[in-house]
């Protein structure tokens, strides 16, 4: 991992959290956390350690066709320490994965392309399972009548142009007679281009046969029913997880909100995460601030206050206990295995 750059965009997203705190006001916001109730934060913690371990058991799930895969132990120690990476790098959604991927094939018997064919798709079912539960939020919210009609629409129109985003990219990536044909071509010209270099040994056949693996391993996943139904639950379920930490946040600060507002904020404040710094930092709190005084009629230095928490009780305790497996890891070492030594 490129530490220096971990560390370099951690304090730079720790200036940026406390630029948006400082420009809503350092002492309101403060007081507000110091006076949160201890109990209702417990409750945050534990619901926020459950969305982390579900995301964890989502990528178990879909790893049960790989032959070697990592279990147990094993698996708990690379998924966390790819998790780490994933949270302490910019844009750590797309870093992170094929990080996540390398170390679980590095402490496993299985390939790298698997494992990041597996990685890949649990981050598309995380989105999927994000946008579902802002969906039901907002049926919910709609019907109850809690919500103006205006907040309603608006929020049908962010869940509805994530929802055509999300079914581009897996139209994208998991159709196989375009996604796959397009990386063969590319894979065959990078492979062609390298051989007619001077001094350089062929790597004929070696990107082509990576990414067939890859293919064949979203095609494994999608040819079991069972595999993708209890994936997409325990997606769902994550991000119901997800959402609670929010929920007693604010609860903790003694404002009551309608869980199902909950469940469409939580979700829609993860599109903040496209700013490149580690965990989206900075964009997820101003977004999900932004919703509760927009939805809630939350007072600004409350609202902040919330998010505040929110990624205290998910983000930065997943940050600390990941960050904490991957030191003993680094520290104690792990099984030696590069891709290189894999054929690549």
């Amino acid at each position: 991992m490129q530490w220096r750059r971990a560390v370099a965009g951690l304090v730079v997203a720790v200036g940026v959290v406390g630029l948006f705190v400082s420009g809503v006001g350092w002492n309101e916001v403060l007081e507000h956390v110091r006076a949160a109730h201890p109990a209702a934060l417990a409750a945050a913690l534990v619901a926020g350690l459950g969305m982390l371990a579900l995301r964890g058991a989502l990528v178990k799930r879909l790893l049960a066709p790989i032959d070697g895969a990592a279990g147990g132990t094993t698996f708990a120690t690379a998924y966390l320490s790819g998790y780490f990476a994933r949270s302490a790098l910019p844009w750590g959604r797309s870093t992170g994965t094929p990080v996540m991927a390398f170390l679980l094939a590095r402490d496993s018997d299985s390939e790298f392309e698997d494992n990041l064919a597996v990685v890949a798709a649990a981050e598309g079912f995380n989105l999927v399972g994000s946008l579902v539960l802002a969906g039901i939020g907002i049926a919910i919210f709609a019907v109850v009548g809690n919500g103006s009609v205006d907040t309603v629409i608006g929020s049908l129109a962010v869940a509805g142009g994530g929802g055509l985003l999300t079914a581009g990219a897996v139209l994208v990536v998991f159709n196989r007679g375009v996604a796959r044909r397009v990386s063969f071509g590319l894979a065959a010209r990078c492979e062609t281009a390298v051989g007619s270099l001077p001094r350089l040994p062929s790597i004929e056949g070696r990107l082509t046969n990576r990414i067939d693996g890859f293919f064949g391993t979203l095609e494994a996943i999608q040819a079991s029913r069972r595999t993708l139904v209890v994936a997409f639950g325990i997606a769902v379920a994550s991000w119901v997880l997800n959402a609670l930490p929010l929920y007693f946040g604010l609860l903790a600060l003694g404002v009551d909100v309608p869980l199902a507002l909950v469940l469409v904020c939580a979700p829609l404040a993860s599109f903040g995460g496209i700013v490149p710094l580690p965990g989206g930092s900075g964009g997820i709190e101003v977004v999900l601030a932004s919703l509760l005084v927009a939805t809630a009629g939350v007072p600004a230095d409350v609202a902040t206050a919330g998010a505040i928490l929110y990624r205290l009780t998910t983000y930065w305790a997943h940050f600390a206990i990941s960050g904490a497996v991957a030191v003993l890891v680094s520290v104690f070492g792990t099984k030696p295995a590069l891709p290189i030594d894999r054929g690549l």
